[in-house]
């Protein structure tokens, strides 16, 4: 195909906005288009693209402007501070809007979500594993919704546990507009996260979509309340489709928000929760506080980012040899035997069979 020259040169996170841009072009052709073509720009020389190149890079330029304005940290996928959890999901966004200082790339992600219409004892639950969740130095990830979702966020606030609110639409336009008080709060130690630039406002659209962020950034989800249908159970089947640990807390038979919780236990779609410690134990998170307690000069390896990677893939997968360990993880061989070494020594991992590696 003939190639067009561009007429001007701009900040390569503008290509990266601009890929994003680009008609047809979703997550999975945008990868594809990324590994052809190393040097975004010589995409728009594209003659499929080049009609579309000079509005679309335009477009872009006026969104990284605006992401300057509002200090607002745009993160592509090759990116380090692109969420790790995330990346290797097909549907992943390409990029990804952030504002606050909180690690996308913690050790311990959790999320939370539940109804809109959540009920006082649905709100006490949420408050509890919030308390609960302190000590144990979790990152707590929610929608930002009415309901169950602004309570975990306003308790992580009072308690001051980060917390990652991910939107439907950009940081210009919060909704629902009463939770709008909690935007700074929340960026004192936590994050807002969207796929849309600021300057996007939510479409209905926007919101199912959106679960698929919250489901993917964390090691697992617990559902507080849900009815038969709504946002909680679409980012429960997301972490499930995503091999996440999702747990659901038991409801009374006669309440509706009760039946789609109880549902996803009754398909195994989900494990009952019925306090902190069954998170924890499940995900063998128990015995790494438990060893930190006894070995505190072992804080700092452990939340390394090349070692957090590696531990929340074993976490998640529960067993992965080495190969799927580097090409999960993408840290070089000779780098990653050093990391499971260390891990190792730590008796955070232990080797199996083969070649493979799970937590002790």
């Amino acid at each position: 195909r003939k190639n067009h020259p561009m007429k001007t040169t701009y900040p390569p996170q503008v290509y990266q906005i601009a890929l994003t841009y680009l008609p047809d072009v979703g997550p999975v052709k945008g990868r594809k288009l990324a590994s052809f073509y190393p040097h975004l720009s010589d995409i728009f020389r594209l003659a499929a693209y080049s009609q579309a190149a000079t509005e679309v890079l335009d477009e872009a330029y006026k969104t990284y402007l605006i992401c300057e304005e509002d200090q607002v940290e745009i993160l592509y996928f090759q990116n380090s501070g692109y969420p790790q959890r995330l990346k290797h999901l097909y549907d992943s966004p390409l990029v990804l809007f952030k504002k606050g200082p909180v690690d996308l790339n913690s050790h311990r992600l959790v999320a939370v979500v539940g109804t809109r219409h959540a009920s006082d004892v649905g709100k006490k639950v949420t408050v509890d594993l919030v308390q609960a969740a302190r000590k144990d130095e979790v990152v707590l990830v929610s929608g930002f919704a009415r309901g169950i979702d602004i309570a975990l966020h306003k308790a992580c606030v009072e308690n001051q546990v980060p917390t990652i609110a991910v939107l439907a639409g950009g940081f210009r336009h919060i909704y629902p507009m009463e939770n709008g008080s909690f935007v700074q709060p929340i960026l004192q130690n936590g994050a807002l996260l969207s796929e849309y630039a600021p300057h996007i406002p939510p479409t209905a659209y926007h919101f199912p979509v959106r679960n698929r962020i919250i489901a993917g950034i964390s090691d697992a989800t617990v559902i507080v309340e849900a009815a038969e249908k709504g946002g909680a159970l679409i980012t429960a089947d997301y972490a499930f489709n995503y091999d996440r640990h999702v747990f659901a807390v038991p409801g009374s038979l006669n309440r509706p928000f009760s039946i789609g919780r109880n549902q996803l236990i009754r398909s195994n779609k989900a494990m009952i929760y019925t306090s902190w410690e069954d998170l924890m134990q499940e995900l063998n998170w128990q015995k790494a506080a438990d060893r930190l307690a006894l070995h505190p000069d072992l804080g700092q390896k452990l939340f390394t980012l090349n070692e957090s990677a590696v531990l929340s893939l074993l976490h998640r997968e529960g067993q992965l040899s080495f190969n799927d360990l580097a090409y999960r993880s993408e840290i070089e061989q000779t780098d990653l035997s050093l990391i499971l070494l260390n891990l190792a020594l730590m008796g955070m991992i232990q080797p199996t069979n083969g070649d493979g590696y799970m937590l002790v």
